[in-house]
């Protein structure tokens, strides 16, 4: 095989006449240290990345590039998967009207609001339901207490929504500390990001809904954040970055034996009317996708100053556990995480489908009814 043409040219790697900016090639590596070799999962600290960081030297082994950056750090990159990037560099689409709306009767909250807990007896109770459901819609999540352990009451609320989504985890899933059933950092006891889940999916989890089990030790509190509110709050600081979310679609991934799943769509989902319909948004599982000459610096501003924005701890809402508590939440409207816990920490978990959440407030009378 040919040894391509490799050259440093100010702050971008040059392959074979083609411009690859330092910026986003430093963020792309698929060495051990870049990315996890078994699960393709994400180990670059994308958003510490100084916005000059600058090749030193490059070198070719075989079908491997290596780069010695200006942040002390040593990328190794695989030749062919680079020069089919290249290929198919992406522009964002053409929409008609810039920027979105959110629906007015949701209660955006910037900082944590109190936490409302309901009885789980509710599950089977239509009128003890509707504040549930209600705060579900408003909120976009709900928590519950004083569950059986076991299967039974996640399993009747997601009957109360609509019905258990199958997936790669299963249909009603064990999420246990150390097991490491799947090879995904939520089995993990360290720090987890916010984020949403299903990002490989075309079709992600419309809610997330925990049951904790068992919980020893100290920390291990899951995170909200409102990502409606944090999109809302980002579009009037920085509108044109914005609206770059809405139309430059990011692809996701899944790896683990016997599965590949991949998806692509924007951070920021506008419906044709403008209207913000989901927010996606998974550091861990975002794949390489070259943005097109000339918006490459564009796209990794808006990403990392969008992230920012919902990063900042004064939003999140700690939620602690115990077991016999619930917790519900939408997937696309609400980024959830961890943080770092010791001990055990034992779950049952499930997902349901989005359409489902709207026909359920749609039959609580809090959306208009399609027919």
């Amino acid at each position: 095989m040919r040894s391509p043409s490799v050259l440093i040219d100010d702050r971008s790697v040059v392959v074979d006449g083609h411009a690859i900016p330092g910026r986003w090639l430093r963020d792309h590596g698929d060495d051990a240290a870049s990315l996890n070799p078994e699960t393709k999962q994400r180990l670059v600290d994308t958003f510490a990345i100084p916005a000059d960081i600058a090749p030193l030297s490059v070198s070719v082994d075989g079908v491997r590039l290596g780069v010695d950056w200006s942040d002390g750090a040593r990328t190794s990159h695989s030749i062919p998967a680079l020069e089919r990037l290249l290929t198919s560099r992406r522009s964002p689409e053409t929409r008609p009207s810039v920027g979105f709306a959110i629906e007015r009767d949701l209660a955006l909250w910037s900082s944590a609001p109190d936490v409302s807990w309901f009885d789980v007896a509710c599950f089977d109770d239509d009128e003890a339901w509707q504040p549930a459901i209600e705060h579900m819609y408003r909120r976009g999540w709900v928590a519950f207490d004083g569950a059986e352990l076991g299967e039974e009451a996640p399993a009747r609320l997601a009957a109360r929504i609509g019905y258990q989504r199958a997936c790669i985890f299963g249909t009603l899933w064990n999420m246990n500390s150390g097991s490491f059933e799947h090879a995904d950092s939520a089995y993990e006891s360290g720090n987890l990001d916010v984020h949403t889940d299903g990002t490989y999916s075309h079709d992600a989890p419309g809610t997330i809904i925990f049951a904790q089990q068992l919980k020893t030790g100290e920390g291990g509190d899951s995170v909200l954040v409102d990502a409606f509110a944090a999109a809302r709050d980002f579009q009037a600081a920085e509108p044109e970055a914005a609206d770059l979310l809405t139309r430059y679609s990011l692809r996701a991934h899944y790896v683990e034996p016997g599965v590949h799943l991949i998806a692509e769509r924007p951070s920021l989902r506008v419906d044709e009317h403008g209207v913000l319909q989901q927010v996606s948004f998974n550091n861990y599982d975002r794949s390489p996708l070259l943005p097109a000459a000339g918006v490459v610096d564009d796209v990794i501003d808006a990403y990392n100053a969008f992230r920012a924005v919902f990063s900042n701890p004064d939003r999140a809402l700690y939620h602690e556990w115990q077991p016999g508590r619930m917790l519900v939440f939408d997937n696309w409207r609400c980024f959830h995480g961890r943080t770092e816990f010791t001990g055990d920490r034992h779950f049952k978990g499930c997902y349901t489908n989005h359409e489902d959440l709207e026909s359920a407030y749609r039959l609580a009378g809090l959306t208009p009814p399609a027919l």
